[in-house]
């Protein structure tokens, strides 16, 4: 008898060890799916990541070369990210139920850096295609270096230099060409690089409007003869700034502040305001403006004496 309870016990506790990993498992969900980009083409090789934000532990898994993936996970609320190099990180939010398959699929979008569209050719295409030499720095990208004019744009833009003439103007220089230089045995001054604000000239054949950057979306920098497109004024090179547009049906307001200090000169700053309504149901209406005042101070002020 004793025996037959030993062996009874025996039986049970094996059951449990041997049931305890089935039944930890049964307790968890799954979620699954694919990585694609906006093409529908797989993307093997990212990194799924399935976070708790209750604190919970993370979760990962790398994409197949079908970019399938599948990760196994306690019930509870998650947040389930994916990142591949040249693509935007893409996230969802997804609850997990005991014993449940979850369906959750991705299509990335190329990031900013890598896919930039340009009119610089009168049509819209991906800057790739573009058949010259383009820079086209974006709005994003302008903003985190701190640019605001032509000055700092120059510095972000190889073969491209400007020459301050004064507050709100400058001299552009596309491959050492220099607008507003004079040509040999052709009366006046010729401009060689062309500026143009959209789709309207405004570079002047002794020197340029220098523009603030507020409310911009990209600058267009065309290194090389442009004559095709752009006339005579852009023999070496042109400036394109392309402003946002008009959005319908949205009402927005936008401003910026700035101010700064000189040592042992004037105080200087930046009031920048612009705003979008609509117009009707069939238009749009967006205005921006600016004033900037510039920080100085004189070296060495001569002095006026009188014998």
């Amino acid at each position: 008898m004793r025996i037959q309870w030993k062996a009874l016990v025996c039986a049970a506790a094996l059951a449990v060890f041997v049931g305890a990993p089935a039944w930890a498992q049964g307790t968890e969900g799954k979620i699954a799916g694919t990585v694609r980009d906006t093409t529908g083409a797989a993307l093997p090789g990212a990194s799924v990541t399935a976070t708790n934000p209750a604190g919970g532990a993370a979760r990962s898994a790398t994409t197949a070369n079908d970019g399938s993936y599948s990760l196994a996970l306690p019930p509870g609320k998650y947040t389930v990210a994916v990142v591949l190099s040249g693509f935007r990180r893409a996230t969802q939010a997804i609850e997990v139920t005991s014993g449940g398959s979850h369906q959750v699929d991705f299509s990335l979008e190329v990031s900013l850096s890598e896919q930039v569209s340009v009119t610089a050719m009168k049509r819209e295409e991906a800057i790739l295609n573009v058949p010259f030499s383009v820079a086209a720095p974006t709005e994003e990208m302008l903003r985190s270096r701190g640019v605001v004019d032509m000055e700092g744009l120059a510095a972000n833009v190889g073969g491209f230099t400007v020459q301050n003439l004064g507050p709100g103007q400058s001299q552009v220089a596309m491959r050492g060409v220099s607008a507003g230089q004079i040509v040999r045995d052709q009366p006046g001054v010729k401009e060689q690089v062309g500026v143009y604000l959209d789709e309207s000239t405004i570079s002047m054949s002794l020197f340029t409007p220098d523009i603030d950057l507020f409310d911009t979306s990209r600058v267009e920098v065309l290194r090389g003869p442009q004559g095709t497109l752009f006339g005579s004024g852009s023999l070496s090179g042109t400036v394109r700034y392309i402003t946002n547009q008009p959005e319908m049906n949205v009402r927005k307001g936008f401003v910026e502040l700035g101010g700064n200090v000189i040592g042992g000169g004037s105080a200087g700053g930046s009031a920048k305001l612009g705003f979008n309504v609509p117009v009707g149901e069939k238009a749009s209406l967006r205005v921006a403006s600016y004033y900037n005042r510039v920080a100085g101070y004189i070296d060495a002020g001569a002095s006026c004496t009188s014998a």
